[in-house]
């Protein structure tokens, strides 16, 4: 273990991103430009709306990229959302097929949580998730907006419960700041 963290870290940044992704590419002119892509997004700079949709890949409809990125691009634009972090929507696929889903909500004054996942439960279902997770008395949790839940590490659900707002994102729970 301690030979490859040796190895590692005497390497580039341009080989380590080749380590990890070189496979998806097919020309070097596309590894260079996912590098850059890459390297866009530590610099904490936001990625074009073209390369967006190159990251995200061809498995999505462009128009609903198109839509994702411009609903992005709004909330880095009010503060809501860190420019670098559209780099991820797209090579993660968050939130690719479902731009309603890109939600936000104030934590704390000035911090905003995003959502991240997309796929939409039923009230019950959330209602039933929270009361497991973190114990609320289920006949007291009034969903909020519209819960999603991907798996047991990425939720976005908003609830009310006993006049105090609540937001439950990947695994966290953050009391909402302004409920309004």
């Amino acid at each position: 273990m301690k030979i490859l963290h040796k190895i590692i870290s005497k390497m580039t940044e341009f080989e380590k991103f080749t380590h990890d992704r070189g496979g998806e590419f097919t020309t070097d002119e596309t590894l260079q430009a996912g590098y850059d892509r890459h390297a866009k997004h530590k610099r904490g700079a936001l990625i074009t709306e073209n390369e967006f949709i190159v990251e995200a890949g061809e498995c999505y409809d462009i128009e609903t990229l198109k839509a994702v990125y411009a609903t992005l691009t709004k909330f880095v634009t009010e503060k809501k959302l860190d420019a670098a972090e559209v780099y991820k929507y797209a090579r993660f696929g968050w939130c690719l097929r479902n731009p309603e889903a890109i939600v936000a909500y104030e934590e704390s004054r000035d911090s905003w949580i995003v959502s991240n996942c997309f796929t939409q439960v039923t009230d019950d279902k959330a209602v039933v998730e929270i009361n497991a997770e973190w114990g609320f008395e289920a006949s007291r949790i009034k969903i909020i907006g519209t819960p999603y839940y991907d798996a047991s590490d990425y939720q976005f659900i908003r609830f009310d419960c006993v006049g105090t707002s609540w937001l439950w994102k990947n695994s966290s729970l953050y009391q909402v700041y302004n409920s309004k």
